[in-house]
């Protein structure tokens, strides 16, 4: 979000930092000298208690309800941004021996260019007009994104642009025009630091930003949650939710705690969410906030069940980041946690070289009684600077790199049996550019690594600064880091580049090398209240596609001409661009049943006499048809809990016979058929479903020979682990329809059928979608 320059502020950290260097320098080196490489040592006297913290139960949260089309939303006064730039903790490591031994880096041999992009349009900018005013309210804009089955959303300060995967936009509109009327304190107060997750398991959609009044300087704080009703962002609706962070609650946030870079990760159970907690009006760091809020719930429009948990600390817990899916199931790929997989938080520690990653086991349906676990330490490479701004061209003006801080998104990857955690963060060694230290740590079976897989401190030459980074891991875990560059020589203006690597590449390594999605054309060089604008992205974003698994979407900020960038203020461009690694392909799903009946008839002739009896059909969904999926995804949700799950094409099978019998008799033919029977009869064809209404269809499907009964399963979602009560394994007798009642209008359905007799019960049919009607 928009940070005003607060000079007293970064002069106060620095007097105590120097301070705290003169008294404790020559006791902190000769302990660390004692250390290894890596990471293991530890400031003297900086260490906080490493032990769980608890979350507790916040009061329910009833939603406010957009019923309406987001093109439609009303014009209402847009506000700049400004509010005093939040100085983050004193970094004690700097003070380590391992702060002033370089660390030999990977070289990283090229092998191949990263693939041109397949998209690449220009995002919002500062001085758009959305519904609800111009686009643009702070500096820098805090791009953030992500990417669905049909739109890609973006974010910035303050606004979100809906897109086409063509780019064609199809809405935009201000914070504050999607919560005006809401009636809650989201009303007017929108505060920036904007979020969009994508929930691929449930096909929905979550906006989320901060609120506040008076410049931020006092509460109340809160978080503003949209969730999408439907698929549809721009006219399925939103459910609304303003839930305050300071509560001031025995173990949640003290009344005035700011909660600042919120940070955000769906998982198989809860929204999780993470962010800084600074002490307003004073502006000192006082620990971290976290908490789980129930999917479930907020898809169904209920009031939301929630956890909110507070760390209190001056070190520790600052930018955790919860870990997020992307693409979790892409045909056969099943790439979502096993059941029971708690969420990981990971941050950057700021007492030695290493990751503190967590797990956060949530309470029920996702509300009090949840536990972030004590941190896990991971080691890391040691670095020796301390992150000075990067230089631009034609001005001495510099741009801040937000050095050592974990950048999001924090995500999880499963391939075959590994699962991992990706995380980047900004680091320098002395005298060298700025650079993106990645990491890949190994979290297999719940159990975290100590020692990354593999990690590199990424600098592919010596002369551009490569800063506010984004990595992302693929299906089949080929990687992309997305990032911003800059040096102080034209034509080296700020621009947006990404490189990355495949799974199988040498370790440590980023060998498929830099491509430029678009190249800056200005410095920024305008001021901000005042002072010169230093901050830059503040956020950058890396998304995977869930159509494919394999096309990487990245977004981030530039100018597109000096002029734009000496403005007071800078006029900042953002980009949305896709690119996909040519080995990647996405899986196709197998179809969950392909019924082939084929009937044999002999003969027996009284003469001499020859019959040929043939008969073959075969049952082919038409293409669209949805498997049975695997995914083991899980959610606690209440009797009337509604997901609305990825869109999947309603089909009707169509049953081909490839001939018909015919008896070529000779003579007198009398034909005796002798038909092999199935022990158990084949699964069903599910078809079209017929009678829709606002709360009730009624689900059909074909006739199976010999089967005496039928099973039928309709549930919120395509995996099938969400049913709908009373319709999970029923016997609805032998039929080939039945009434589905008690349902909720506007909403996915899916079912399914399974034929039995006395020698057993035939596997799944096809998967039939349908969706009640509005009213």
């Amino acid at each position: 979000m928009k940070r005003k320059q607060n000079y007293k502020l970064r002069a106060s950290a620095l007097q105590i930092s120097l301070a705290l260097a003169l008294t404790s320098i020559s006791a902190v080196l000769f302990a660390a000298s004692f250390g290894s490489p890596g990471g293991g040592t530890q400031v003297p006297g900086a260490e906080e208690p490493n032990v769980p913290v608890s979350t507790m139960a916040i009061d329910k949260v009833a939603p406010a309800v957009f019923n309406g089309d987001v093109r439609d939303l009303p014009q209402v006064p847009q506000t700049e941004l400004a509010r005093p730039e939040l100085e983050p903790p004193f970094n004690a490591k700097q003070l380590l021996a391992e702060a002033h031994v370089p660390q030999p880096e990977t070289p990283n041999i090229p092998l191949a260019p990263m693939p041109a992009p397949i998209q690449n349009f220009p995002g919002i900018t500062r001085t758009d007009i959305c519904t609800g005013g111009q686009c643009g309210a702070g500096t820098p804009p805090d791009t953030n994104g992500a990417v669905g089955r049909n739109h890609y959303i973006q974010a910035v300060n303050s606004a979100y642009g809906i897109y086409s995967k063509t780019g064609t936009l199809l809405a935009s509109f201000t914070e504050n025009a999607l919560w005006t009327g809401s009636g809650t304190f989201c009303d007017g107060n929108g505060g920036g630091d904007p979020v969009v997750i994508y929930d691929a398991l449930a096909d929905r959609w979550i906006l989320t930003h901060l609120a506040y009044s008076g410049g931020g300087s006092t509460g109340p704080f809160y978080q503003c949650i949209a969730a999408s009703k439907t698929s549809d962002p721009v006219s399925g609706g939103w459910y609304l939710y303003a839930i305050r962070t300071d509560t001031g609650a025995a173990g949640q946030p003290p009344v005035n705690t700011i909660n600042d870079y919120p940070k955000f990760g769906v998982w198989t159970d809860c929204l999780y969410y993470a962010a800084n907690g600074f002490q307003m009006p004073a502006g000192s760091y006082n620990g971290g906030e976290f908490a789980s809020f129930s999917r479930s719930d907020m898809y169904a429009g209920l009031p939301l069940t929630g956890a909110l948990g507070f760390a209190a600390s001056t070190s520790d817990f600052f930018t955790m980041i919860p870990s997020d899916l992307e693409a979790p199931v892409v045909g056969d790929y099943n790439g979502v946690p096993p059941a029971g997989r708690p969420n990981f938080y990971v941050q950057e520690s700021l007492t030695a070289f290493n990751y503190r990653v967590r797990t956060f086991t949530p309470g029920t349906n996702c509300g009090g009684g949840g536990t972030l676990s004590a941190a896990t330490t991971v080691s890391q490479t040691s670095y020796t600077g301390s992150g000075p701004r990067v230089p631009q061209p034609n001005t001495t003006n510099t741009l801040d790199t937000l050095f050592d801080r974990m950048m999001q998104k924090v995500q999880y990857r499963k391939v075959g049996s590994a699962e991992s955690l990706w995380v980047v963060h900004p680091v320098q060694n002395s005298g060298q550019t700025n650079r993106p230290q990645w990491a890949q740590i190994n979290v297999t079976g719940g159990t975290i690594a100590t020692t990354p897989v593999q990690q590199q401190i990424y600098g592919p030459d010596s002369t551009l600064h490569r800063w506010m980074g984004s990595i992302a891991a693929d299906i089949e875990g080929n990687v992309a880091l997305g990032y911003s560059t800059s040096n102080g020589t034209s034509p080296n203006f700020p621009s947006i580049a990404y490189s990355g690597r495949l799974a199988g590449d040498p370790l440590n390594t980023l060998p498929q090398t830099e491509t430029q999605l678009i190249a800056g054309a200005g410095s920024q060089t305008g001021t901000c209240g005042g002072s010169a604008c230093t901050r830059w992205g503040d956020y950058a974003s890396m998304s995977v596609d869930p159509s494919d698994g394999c096309t990487f979407w990245y977004t981030t900020e530039y100018y597109t001409s000096q002029a734009n960038g000496s403005s007071n203020p800078p006029i900042w461009s953002t980009r949305i661009g896709s690119f996909k690694f040519p080995s990647c392909a996405a899986p196709t799903a197998t179809p969950s049943a392909t019924p082939t009946a084929t009937p044999t008839s002999t003969p027996v002739a009284t003469a001499t006499a020859t019959a040929t009896a043939t008969a073959s059909a075969t049952f082919t969904p038409t293409p669209g048809a949805t498997a049975t999926a695997t995914a083991t995804a899980t959610a606690t949700a209440t009797a009337t809990a509604t997901f609305t799950p990825t869109p999947t094409p309603e089909s009707s099978p169509t049953p081909t016979p490839e001939s018909s019998p015919t008896p070529t008799p000779t003579a007198t033919v009398t034909p005796t058929p002798t038909p092999t029977a199935a022990p158990t009869p084949a699964a069903p064809t599910a078809l079209n479903a017929t009678n829709r209404t606002a709360t009730s269809f009624t689900a059909n499907w074909s006739n199976v020979s010999g089967a005496t009964g039928y099973r039928l399963d309709v549930a919120r979602n395509a995996t099938f682990v969400n049913y709908v009560p009373g319709y999970q394994d029923l016997d609805v007798g032998n039929t080939t329809s039945r009434s589905v009642t008690g349902l909720t209008r506007s909403t996915n359905y899916y079912y399914r059928l399974r034929a039995y007799n006395g020698n057993g019960t035939s596997p799944n049919s096809n998967v039939i979608r349908v969706k009640t009607t509005p009213r």
